[in-house]
């Protein structure tokens, strides 16, 4: 069962050095930095973060960069990431660039302005993509989102306005609004005193949900904390010397036990249905969970809903259309199923079968045996990597089960939720963040589960978001469940 990892680095980062800037309109408002921050989540530190910006003629070059130790279930993972723009004086987007490495294994992500497009390139592992999208010019980034936010201030509450900006993290297909929010100056404890420092909330929007950043700012636009939450956990950046920040701690605590949530009993898997209460904690419900023949939603009050979870063979029939059926067979990047190894893989899992349900069950079965290694360690990765490396958790057996369906002729797609869990880490009866595989079989979506080792799933389970995985990225399925999590009491009826 994979739990949230930090993606949203360089949005973090950037909003933690976003006003560094000539605060006099009388003077040019670019002024180059160089800033450091500690990383804490929760109240462990966890890393460092770094923050430059240059100009070279007529452009500007920022580089971010973070790095941060984690230990998942008694594994110490490192994550590094680094971005680096290239805009224009005027804030118009030139290129971009990210990696970013967790146990060593790279996601990139690299773009340039091609005329009217947007050029997008994306490669982990030996795998890689190209797309272009319609570029807009008024989308910022690095450069140019500090640009707008120094032009239209900082300091006066009350004031709001929207930004449209271009993120890595979320996506790059189009630029999304990002709304600026001024609450003035608040006080401030920082390196040992209080002091008044203004904040800046911002909060960008996308179809995936929204993410949140709190900072702030000293009288010269310097930012000196920054924080997010993220599936419950808060993340913090704190600026400090240079030497300050990159002294790690001895020890690496665990992380995101905080992010399961307690349904206070167990959950019986014997049954064919079971009736989630879910309570927004702060304010109304907003969340949105998949809604189909396997999952219902009723909304019974302006904070809760009531979700019904069946089992397949109460679940009603639903039509395929031949564009999704198409689009949930073909191989994409993650389900990479016309890899020679996945090929094999299939044929040697579904052997002499020919019933497609027979064939599901057998995949599911092979994949819960073949991937050896049950660890925490890898990042995102293909399913010809998973084949070829035989490790991974809940993320791994989900498109590798999903890979060897399509190369088996079966429609297949993710699910990204909670699963429940009658023990994790001591505590008892909970929820944790989770993914598995749907096959599209006799008019039916149906759950597999081969990191549990489910050939028929139990009603255990709560789905946020369904995926082909066609020109998504898997981190982009993460953030439903981490606008939730944080928000959210569970209970059964």
């Amino acid at each position: 069962m994979k739990h949230f990892q930090n993606f949203l680095f360089f949005w973090l980062v950037l909003t933690a050095s976003i006003l560094c800037g000539k605060i006099n309109k009388s003077e040019p408002i670019f002024q180059s930095h160089d800033l450091w921050y500690e990383v804490f989540l929760g109240e462990m530190k966890a890393g460092y973060a770094h923050d430059t910006m240059s100009q070279e003629g007529g452009l500007i070059k920022s580089r971010n960069e973070m790095v941060i130790q984690i230990k998942r279930v008694g594994q110490v993972v490192e994550i590094q990431a680094e971005q680096n723009t290239v805009e224009k004086l005027s804030g118009e987007l030139v290129e971009f660039s990210t990696e970013t490495k967790m146990a060593g294994i790279p996601m990139i992500k690299k773009g340039r302005v091609d005329g009217t497009e947007l050029v997008v390139y994306e490669r982990q592992f030996i795998k890689g993509k190209e797309n272009r999208y319609p570029f807009d010019p008024a989308g910022r980034m690095s450069w140019g989102l500090q640009k707008e936010v120094l032009e239209k201030g900082f300091k006066k509450a009350g004031t709001n306005y929207t930004i449209k900006i271009y993120s890595p993290d979320i996506s790059m297909r189009s630029a999304v609004p990002a709304l600026i929010e001024l609450h003035g100056k608040k006080r401030l404890s920082h390196g040992g005193s209080q002091i008044d420092a203004y904040v800046v909330v911002i909060t960008i929007k996308s179809e995936m949900g929204s993410v949140r950043t709190k900072s702030w700012f000293d009288d010269h636009g310097v930012a000196l904390r920054t924080e997010m939450n993220m599936g419950g956990i808060q993340v913090s950046l704190v600026r400090v010397p240079e030497k300050k920040a990159k002294k790690m701690e001895a020890e690496v605590e665990e992380f995101l036990l905080d992010t399961v949530i307690s349904l206070g009993k167990p959950l019986s898997k014997a049954k064919k249905s079971t009736l989630f209460m879910i309570k927004s904690i702060n304010g109304p419900w907003n969340g949105r969970l998949h809604e189909g023949p396997l999952q219902q939603v009723n909304l019974i009050s302006k904070k809760e809903v009531e979700v019904l979870v069946k089992t397949d063979a109460l679940a009603q029939r639903e039509v395929l259309l031949e564009s999704k059926r198409k689009e949930c067979l073909e191989p994409n990047p993650y389900l990479d199923s016309g890899d020679l190894l996945i090929q094999d893989l299939a044929k040697e899992a579904k052997s002499e079968e020919t019933d497609p349900e027979k064939i599901a069950g057998r995949l599911s079965a092979f994949v819960h045996q073949y991937i050896s290694s049950k660890n925490f360690t890898v990042g995102f990765a293909s399913a010809s990597e998973v084949a070829r490396n035989q490790a991974g958790d809940c993320t791994e057996h989900s498109v590798l089960l999903a890979a060897l369906g399509r190369a088996c002729n079966i429609p297949s797609r993710v699910v990204t939720g909670l699963v429940y869990t009658p023990i994790f880490k001591g505590k008892r009866h909970v929820l944790v963040y989770h993914m598995w595989t749907q096959f599209y079989l006799s008019g039916k979506w149906k759950n597999y589960d081969s990191a549990l080792g489910y050939a028929q799933c139990p009603p255990d389970r709560i789905a946020f978001s369904v995926s082909s995985l066609a020109g998504e990225d898997l981190t982009e399925s993460m953030i439903p469940v981490m606008n939730l999590i944080q928000n959210i009491e569970v209970s059964l009826k």
